[in-house]
């Protein structure tokens, strides 16, 4: 209405009552608002003559909406302006912007990094608002500890993320493998197992010299429970580890990974986070039309880097050692990369997403089944997730509901070893005799009735057929895992929420041993067979409620996350293990002999309970999008230090973040400088049960079960870590070029550490606290992105180094840490070294002047008195370099990879040349033999010596330096217009396609061993694999 007069414009209503329309008007008296009601129920016809106008000259209207980015991320601290005016506001946590503002306003909406947009109001009530990058999107929104959405421009640390399709382009049946180079600051080792092995994951190095030093996995900001069976000691036994709980997750499930190496990342994660966190966020439902996704991944391996064999020289007769005639076997040259299989890893998969406005669901099944190098060994796994997310109550209400089940099932997962390994004999085995005799590896026996084993050719290091200990010793885990979590956020106003989070994790496992009669007396036990079973009982439970503000006042913002949170963890393993009674080869329970208890011959029982129950804070204060301050702070009460006087803890991080490119001008080539610092104390508890002053445990030496007594101070303390990291941001010539740069230091103090004692008032074993381990390093990212018309090339070079330093250990200077090895070179920690320092026990005997002392053409080992330092398994540095190309729908990409330092050793080298069937010992005969102070040692005499199962290991120590192209992969993707709008993807690629540099002689990048200690020793190891595949996907 205007000076008495009414405007006659048409306004069509359909989606609201008119009372609800002209109550979204601002600025009108209540008696205009019913004078405009009343006029428009007593018009006639189905258009409104009627406008905003008619309401007054200074009409408002209330807007909302969101500000995403190309992806459909929200973008946080947009700014929304009025042209014209100062009036304006930015978005919040989630993107969501609300204005009231006259309705024929412009607004102009901006974010660095994108393209600024001017929109016309209109009158419309609610806007959503998409940014078109300009070249790289300087700052978005990165999920950082317990789901907590945050600026990038506010973090204090680094975050590292890297999109699913990373862990999609080359598949392993572990999609951690598929992260090895594109993170900086992380080691990544792929388990030498098989297909279904765990993976050992270390950020900025060791710290704890008891406990795990594996990374805390943390899915849709809820932790969750990571039992690994990829540990194993050394020694004779070829430990079969299985896999781990992160390797149940569907990489096709997955839509983004972040990473946090540094404590103050996952302060608020609390003590399990002490190590760092992988980050996995999963894939939800999207508005809109049904949307189907069909993929297919086949890869097919063959072994990677192998031992150099001899094929000219036989064994002798009656000899398994290969130190005969120069005369070639009869049976043709001999293969040992014939005994493997090509490996197999068929991964197939179906997802669907669709959804409303208010009500989103996502569903997917996929079957990984795959088949390793090794005869028997095989890994399948079946997935399937449902997800629906739901909005409510306008908006103020949302619910997500997550569902999984898998279903996993490994067998014969083979680390290595003496024992229990095939490979033993398949390298050892003598070339002047036929292996394809050994192929048929069982023949009847008609006076026992059964197949029994073929194998003729003795049992020293107590080798068998190698067919026989693949597919007659059979060990095999199948497991059945649910994983239920919730999560519920109500939204009280515009700046204030909270959320409530449950997760229900059940895993349970049953894993059996078969040992067929025939198989050496040694590992069967009984002349019948053996058999052993457990069933494992993994279950956990995690629950958190928080109260979340942010708020912008003015220049000045906050965000505030307050809340507390409870986690209880269960395990349990029971079952049996011994030999058979007769009948032979029956592998059940009630067949089992139940003699007298002996180490092989026993029940298995085992388990713990843990819970922790916290209260944390995190509080960030910004000043104009351009100065930030963080603080953490979080509280434990923890189980494990029960009865002690320290049942809790605390510990704080502080953090500050300054956009100078925001505060002072900056040359034209720098687009954007971010610094940051923090600082962070973060504590984990001692193991769970420590406490418990006994123990109930069989005891191998007595054959018998008794209680273990144990010491401990009243005043245990968790293990904490201290650190800081400051680092820097950068995007130059038009945000094209990106640098990330990260210093850091952790101090880790009050290790724990079980030592026996004498005379300790009933005690026999005592637990002391002391100990400090530091790690020093930098983290450098470099990326370079651009596009020319429709070619596009993305390049990312990640460098990281790490200093690892044991400050402080035992109370006595002399008393140093064994962590075990193998025989003759161990893990020693002493103070001034590092946690990976190997150490020889042997050497040659020396003259008076320290040559190797040469006697009647023959040389000798002596064992010495006091170690000697040998160098450290731990690398100096890793390179990766990933590099991207896409022209309209080709794609092509690589990832090359490097280790710098370290050593590794090989006992494998050592017992071949000790058997005569390397080629170095073939070298060694044709050349005569071997000079040695001025004599020559013939090959025999000096690798019989040198070699074996007790070598002189200075021989046998190899740099661990290495390069190689990672990953390789290409593809094609169709036009949609050429399938009817569905969307075809063909693709290949290959894993481990080519070693650059390496100079040992398997590859120093597998790891027998997912545990701190025992890196870095070859005894048989699986070799790694060269993968070649394809990939098909369809949309529709």
């Amino acid at each position: 209405m205007q000076k008495g007069k009414i405007l006659p414009v048409s306004v069509f209503l359909s989606c609201c009552s008119l009372t609800a329309f002209a109550s979204n008007v601002v600025g009108v008296s209540s008696v205009a608002k019913a004078n405009y009601v009343s006029t428009v129920i007593n018009g006639r016809g189905s258009h409104v003559s009627e406008s905003l106008k008619a309401l007054g000259v200074n009409t408002k209207v209330k807007v909302a909406g969101s500000v995403v980015d190309e992806k459909g991320d929200p973008i946080i601290g947009a700014s929304i302006r009025v042209k014209g005016t100062q009036t304006g506001t930015q978005t919040d946590i989630d993107g969501k912007y609300v204005l009231h503002i006259p309705a024929n306003s412009t607004l102009i909406v901006s974010y660095i990094g994108y393209k600024t947009q001017e929109i016309a109001v209109n009158g419309a009530t609610t806007l959503n608002i998409k940014l078109a990058p300009e070249a790289t999107a300087i700052d978005e929104v990165v999920v950082t500890a317990l789901g907590i959405k945050r600026s990038e421009k506010a973090l204090s640390y680094n975050v590292q993320k890297v999109g699913g399709d990373k862990v999609t382009n080359v598949k392993s049946t572990n999609f951690m493998n598929s992260l090895s180079g594109k993170v900086a600051g992380v080691n990544i080792n792929a388990s030498s197992a098989g297909m279904g092995g765990a993976t050992r994951v270390v950020m900025r190095g060791p710290k704890s010299i008891t406990k795990s030093n594996q990374a805390l996995y943390v899915i849709d900001g809820v932790p969750v429970t990571n039992t690994s069976n990829g540990a194993i000691d050394g020694g004779f036994y070829a430990s079969q580890p299985g896999s781990e709980g992160i390797a149940d997750i569907n990489p096709e499930d997955i839509e983004s990974i972040s990473v946090l190496s540094g404590p103050a990342a996952a302060a608020l994660y609390g003590s399990a986070a002490a190590q760092g966190v992988i980050m996995i966020t999963t894939k939800k439902g999207k508005k809109g039309k049904v949307k189907v996704t069909i993929s297919n991944s086949s890869q097919f391996a063959n072994p990677f880097v192998m031992p150099e064999f001899q094929n000219k020289y036989i064994n002798a007769p009656e000899d398994n050692r290969s130190w005969g005639a120069a005369t070639g076997s009869p049976y043709g040259n001999y293969e040992p990369k014939k005994f493997f299989n090509t490996g197999a890893n068929i991964q197939n998969n179906v997802s669907l997403t669709a959804g409303t406005e208010k009500n989103q669901t996502y569903l997917s099944l996929g079957t990984t089944n795959a088949k390793g190098i090794i005869p028997n060994n095989k890994y399948d796994r079946y997935n399937f997730t449902f997800r629906n997310t739901t909005s409510m109550l306008n908006d103020k209400l949302s619910v997500d509901f997550n569902f999984n089940y898998v279903r996993e099932v490994d067998r014969n997962l083979m680390a290595q070893g003496q024992y229990f390994n095939p490979l033993t004999s398949v390298y050892l085995f003598p070339r002047g005799e036929s292996f394809d005799a050994i192929r048929t590896f069982e023949l009847y026996d008609p006076s026992r009735g059964i197949h029994v084993q073929n194998w003729g050719y003795g049992d020293a290091l107590s080798m068998q057929n190698p067919y026989w200990v693949a597919n007659r010793m059979v060990r095999q885990n199948k497991r059945n895992r649910y994983m239920v979590s919730g999560n519920v956020k109500y939204k009280i106003t515009n700046y204030l929420d909270v959320t409530g989070r449950l997760r229900w994790d059940d895993a349970k496992t049953f894993q059996d041993d078969k040992r067929y009669a025939s198989t050496t007396t040694l590992f069967a036990h009984s002349k019948y067979g053996y058999y052993g079973y457990d069933n494992v009982d993994d279950n956990s439970i995690y629950g958190d409620l928080m109260l979340n503000i942010n708020k912008t006042l003015g220049n000045y913002s906050i965000g505030a996350n307050i809340g507390t949170s409870f986690s209880r963890t269960a395990y349990s393993v029971s079952g049996f293990q011994g030999g058979l009674k007769a009948p032979s080869n029956i592998f059940t329970p009630h067949a089992i002999d139940y003699g007298k208890p002996t180490n092989d011959n026993r029940p298995i029982y085992y388990g713990n309970k843990h819970r922790i129950n916290s209260i944390f804070a995190n509080v960030e204060l910004g000043w104009k999008s351009m100065l930030y301050m963080t603080l953490t702070g979080r509280n434990d009460w923890d189980s494990a230090l029960d009865n002690t006087d320290n049942p809790s803890f605390f510990y704080p991080s502080v953090g500050m973040s300054a956009v100078i490119s925001q505060m002072a001008k900056m040359p034209e080539f720098i687009n954007y400088m971010k610094v940051r610092a923090s600082w962070a104390s973060v504590g984990s508890a001692i193991s769970p049960n420590i406490t418990s002053p006994w123990r109930y445990g069989y005891n191998p030496a007595s054959q018998s079960y008794a209680t273990v007594t144990y010491k401990f101070p009243n005043n245990f303390k968790p293990e904490r870590t201290n650190s800081w990291e400051a680092g820097l941001t950068a995007r130059f010539f038009n945000n094209n070029l990106t640098l990330d740069l990260t210093l850091y230091q952790s101090n880790t103090m009050n290790q724990t550490f079980l030592r026996p004692i004498t005379g300790g008032e009933g005690y026999t074993n005592e637990y002391v606290q002391t100990g400090n381990v530091r790690n020093r390093g930098i983290e450098l990212s470099l990326g370079y992105n651009h596009k020319w018309g429709n070619f596009t090339w993305n390049s990312n070079v990640t460098y990281s180094a790490n200093q690892n330093k044991i400050i402080d250990l035992l109370e006595d200077p002399k008393e140093t840490i064994r962590q075990g090895g193998l025989k003759g070179a161990e893990v020693i920690l002493k103070k001034g070294g590092t946690m990976g320092d190997i150490y020889m026990t042997t050497d040659f005997k020396r003259d008076a002047d320290g040559n190797i002392a040469v006697q009647d053409g023959n040389i000798a080992q002596v064992n010495l008195t006091n170690p000697s330092y040998r160098g450290s398994v731990l690398p100096k540095g890793n390179i990766g370099f990933s590099n991207d190309f896409t022209y309209k729908g080709f794609n092509l990409g690589f990832v090359i990879t490097a280790r710098l330092g370290g050593i590794v050793m090989s006992q494998t080298q050592a017992i071949m040349d000790s058997y005569g069937v390397s080629k170095r010992t073939e070298i060694a005969r044709d050349n005569g033999g071997i000079s040695v102070n001025n004599g020559v040692i013939t090959a025999q005499n000096y690798y019989s010596i040198v070699g074996g199962d007790n070598p002189i290991w200075s021989e046998y120590i190899y740099s661990a330096t290495n390069a190689r192209i990672q990953e390789l992969h290409a593809s094609y993707t169709f036009p949609r217009k050429w399938l009817g709008g569905a969307e075809l993807t063909l693709g290949i690629n290959a894993n481990n396609l080519l070693m650059l540099y390496n100079k040992a002689p398997f590859d120093p990048e597998s790891t027998a061993s997912t545990g701190t200690y025992y890196q870095g020793f070859d005894y048989f190891m699986q070799p790694s694999l060269r993968s070649l595949g394809f990939n098909i996907k369809l949309q529709f």
